[in-house]
């Protein structure tokens, strides 16, 4: 009977390798914040009577006021701000 890995002193081989680093879960305090938005979206939806794009453009515009007031407490460099507006405007692919 054969061993899987021909050199177990190297320990076990991934079936699989991408290169890619393994992506990280989200912490309690930041799975939080998606549920409780995802909450917010539902509740503006059926209890306010909003349409979902409605709703989704408040949020979305209560997030991009967070970042820039996050930004302007915390004097975050210029290129950082630019990178972070850009990946929550840009359109998802």
């Amino acid at each position: 009977m054969s061993s899987p890995n021909p050199n177990p002193a190297q320990g076990p081989t991934p079936c699989v390798e991408s290169g890619h680093p393994a992506r990280q879960r989200l912490s309690g305090s930041e799975a939080a914040v998606v549920i409780i938005v995802i909450t917010l979206a539902a509740a503006l939806v059926a209890v306010a009577r909003m349409s979902t794009l409605e709703a989704l453009q408040l949020i979305g515009g209560a997030g991009l006021t967070a970042i820039l007031l996050v930004v302007v407490i915390t004097g975050v460099p210029n290129r950082r701000v630019r990178a972070t507006l850009r990946a929550v405007v840009a359109p998802a692919v």
